[in-house]
């Protein structure tokens, strides 16, 4: 098992308090020793709100694009089941598994 360097950031550009439009999570992943890690798919993404706007809910991953640059990708993330989103600061830890490779990296917005 070898690491990999994930890091992230999130931005609410169409997601807002009352809505279910995706919550954007901007993440990128390279391998020890700094070579992007490429083709990676939602099976290789966890994302589980830590922290939630009062009443918030968990979210579900409904999209990942990969970037123009190599080991760049953008998650697009909903509330679960028929939630929406609340207006607050959310937390989001964000797992990464390549087979044995794994990695783990931290996001956060205010959605207002």
């Amino acid at each position: 098992m070898a690491r990999l360097i994930v890091t992230a950031l999130s931005e609410d550009t169409v997601a807002a308090p009352g809505n279910r439009q995706p919550n954007y999570i901007v993440v990128s992943v390279t391998d020890k020793h700094g070579e992007p890690v490429i083709g990676l798919a939602v099976a290789n993404f966890r994302v589980d709100p830590m922290i939630v706007a009062p009443g918030g809910a968990l979210v579900d991953i409904t999209t990942i694009i990969g970037g123009r640059l190599a080991g760049f990708y953008l998650l697009e993330v909903v509330p679960i089941r028929t939630e929406t989103w609340k207006s607050g600061v959310y937390i989001f830890a964000i797992s990464v598994q390549s087979g044995s490779d794994k990695g783990q990296a931290l996001a956060s917005v205010l959605l207002d």
